[in-house]
């Protein structure tokens, strides 16, 4: 066999090789409740939010570790500030493409009014908001778009049928 493989390889150039090793953060965020309410208590944010503001928060479906507990605790830190949270369902074609489906991928991962201590406002209806520079339009959910206020949580994720370039608006 030492033979046979030394006849394939013998005439392979092999380049010159380096040994490297390669260190990975292993940064974790171990209580998502205190990384959050830390994020959302600097003042730019809670400034914001007035009491008696409603106040639209996104649920994906985009498999975010944690997500139950996230959208909680922003939901009680809305509450505290004295608004009214809700949660709107914000995952485009999953679910069916239906309001339903997507109160059933929410629930599928623990998003439930009962859990959360607010309801979920799931439809499709939606408001035409302006146009992309392309000339495309541009849609918010109905009930996020009512909203005083609206939170987004969300995973970014390239989308395997989008191309081009991506900005984050913080």
């Amino acid at each position: 066999m030492e033979s046979a493989l030394y006849d394939i390889l013998s005439s392979t150039k092999i380049p010159k090789m380096a040994r490297i090793r390669q260190n990975f953060d292993t940064f974790e965020i171990t209580d998502p409740e205190e990384a959050i309410r830390k994020e959302l208590a600097r003042p730019e944010i809670t400034d914001t939010i007035k009491p008696g503001m409603t106040i639209a928060i996104t649920a994906g479906s985009r498999g975010i570790h944690n997500h139950k507990r996230i959208i909680k605790t922003v939901v009680d830190l809305v509450k505290e500030r004295g608004a009214h949270p809700f949660v709107v369902p914000a995952m485009g074609s999953h679910g069916g493409a239906n309001a339903q489906g997507q109160l059933e991928v929410l629930a599928g991962f623990g998003i439930t009014p009962e859990y959360l201590g607010c309801p979920v406002k799931s439809s499709m209806e939606t408001v035409k908001v302006g146009e992309s520079p392309e000339g495309h339009d541009v849609h918010i959910d109905k009930n996020a778009y009512q909203a005083d206020g609206i939170i987004v949580v969300n995973k970014v994720k390239p989308h395997t049928a989008f191309r081009g370039p991506m900005r984050a608006v913080l």
